[in-house]
């Protein structure tokens, strides 16, 4: 298969439980999938091992908590505005599209 970048690396996954001792799909199965096909199974972390969005809010606070001047803001906003385009950029490209 040839490199074709990021993108097939990117692994398609759906939600499903252990039933019965069966794994169980609770959304649709893609429909590239096939019966037979290999598939990679990992286990959900718990809600309570996941980042709760108060930490987020925190560790925001606590990255940003130097920035005083709207000029280091508008600096910020240029920069994800200019990786915002590049990723845009990208995609078009990737997808054989005029930039």
């Amino acid at each position: 298969m040839d490199s074709q970048g990021p993108v097939e690396d990117f692994a398609m996954g759906i939600k499903a439980v252990i039933d019965q001792g069966t794994i169980r799909p609770l959304e649709p199965l893609p429909p590239d999938w096939v019966d037979g096909q290999e598939l990679r199974i990992e286990v959900a972390a718990h809600e309570d091992e996941r980042e709760a969005p108060d930490t987020w809010a925190q560790e925001m606070d606590a990255l940003t908590a130097n920035l005083y001047t709207p000029e280091e803001w508008a600096q910020i906003e240029e920069t994800l505005r200019e990786a915002d385009q590049q990723a845009k950029a990208w995609v078009r490209r990737e997808m054989g599209l005029p930039e």
